[in-house]
């Protein structure tokens, strides 16, 4: 498998993107379509969740297409370098494209088959809790449910098809935590563009990267109230199609192209953290966020705009809101002990370790227990 950061001269910056996007209600019956662009024999990795629901669409898809589907229920599962091994050892040996539809776990499993097949891969999420459906990276944990390393592929996914009416379908936490995970890219683009670090292809950030990632901002802020409201009822309007754009598409772009930051890495301690190991992603990238504007120093309003729409979308402004009531001295150290040792600390201008991060969580911490709840 391929690691996470590709090498590069620091003077060669690189841009990285799906090179087809789909997005809109009914979009599931284009897969056959878009999957013979790339192939004939495709493997189709469908989350077992899912697959009673929408195999036999995608089954006719295909077929009409004229190419020779496998497809393969995948369980929801941690995903580990053993599973990947496992899902690549049940494709056929004329595997000429392979494609993930699913949730996160699946994405991934099927990206790592992708990447040991040397294939072109077709990306169909059936839910938008982050922008790992456009990105070339896929992760891997250990057995107590740590980020264990980054795999990627040689090329982002050939196409992405984004069937909106299936992910107004999902629970309405899956965007929440989208939205969490795609409003911090603004941020962290902007602290790698003035930080030392690098993106996910190994090289300084391209200008692209954070103009994107502030326009995927400006419609989460604009849009995105609107757009839970549109989910709960499980209706794709104008607000739930822009915000599923920012947080699939433009998330991706400016994360691959912009570089990650602080809150990111606050994730790292926040996954096996007291309680809050069991919200997803985009729930710890949230609070993740305050703590690195708080850190980085942005001004009280800004701070306090962005603390008022977390809390009106239901994302964390406070350690409490993630299953940590009350934490001790020694978890808020460790929290910041576990950011601080992530790979992304170089991406910002400011120090970034245990006591600066430490200091910064107090003061989300502070701000937070008077936040409108």
């Amino acid at each position: 498998m391929s690691t996470a950061q590709a090498p590069a001269t620091a003077a060669i910056r690189t841009f990285a993107a799906p090179r087809r996007y789909l997005q809109g209600a009914g979009a599931l019956d284009t897969v056959g379509a878009e999957t013979a662009r790339h192939g004939r024999t495709p493997t189709v990795y469908v989350d077992a969740g899912v697959s009673d629901l929408i195999s036999p669409r995608l089954h006719d898809s295909l077929i009409s297409a004229d190419v020779r589907p496998t497809l393969i229920d995948l369980a929801a599962s941690t995903v580990t370098r053993d599973r990947i091994v496992g899902a690549y050892r049940r494709a056929p040996a004329d595997t000429d494209v392979v494609v993930g539809v699913g949730g996160g776990a699946t994405i991934d499993v099927a990206k790592g088959v992708a990447d040991l097949v040397g294939a072109p891969f077709v990306s169909v999420p059936t839910i938008a809790s982050n922008d790992g459906p456009t990105a070339a990276i896929y992760a891997m944990y250990d057995e107590t449910g740590t980020l264990s390393e980054l795999g990627r592929m040689a090329d982002n996914p050939a196409s992405v098809v984004v069937d909106t009416a299936l992910i107004a379908s999902a629970p309405t936490k899956f965007l929440i935590a989208g939205i969490g995970d795609a409003l911090s890219k603004r941020f962290e683009a902007h602290a790698c563009g003035r930080g030392t670090g690098l993106t996910t292809q190994g090289t300084r950030p391209l200008a692209i990267g954070e103009i994107v990632a502030s326009g995927c901002a400006d419609t989460i802020l604009r849009y995105g109230e609107d757009a839970v409201s549109q989910a709960a009822r499980g209706i794709p309007g104008q607000a739930f199609e822009a915000v599923i754009e920012a947080v699939v598409l433009q998330s991706g772009i400016g994360y691959e192209n912009g570089g990650l930051s602080i809150a990111h890495c606050m994730t790292r301690g926040l996954q096996t953290g007291r309680g809050s190991s069991s919200y997803l992603h985009g729930f710890h990238v949230a609070y993740g966020l305050l703590v690195q504007l708080a850190l980085e120093g942005y001004d009280d309003d800004l701070r306090a705009r962005i603390r008022s729409f977390l809390v009106a979308v239901g994302l964390p402004v406070r350690l409490g809101d993630l299953g940590m009531a009350d934490p001790t001295d020694a978890e808020l150290t460790g929290l910041a002990a576990a950011a601080a040792a992530a790979p992304h600390t170089a991406n910002t201008w400011v120090v970034a370790d245990t006591d600066s991060i430490r200091a910064a969580i107090a003061v989300v911490e502070r701000e937070g227990a008077h936040a409108d709840v």
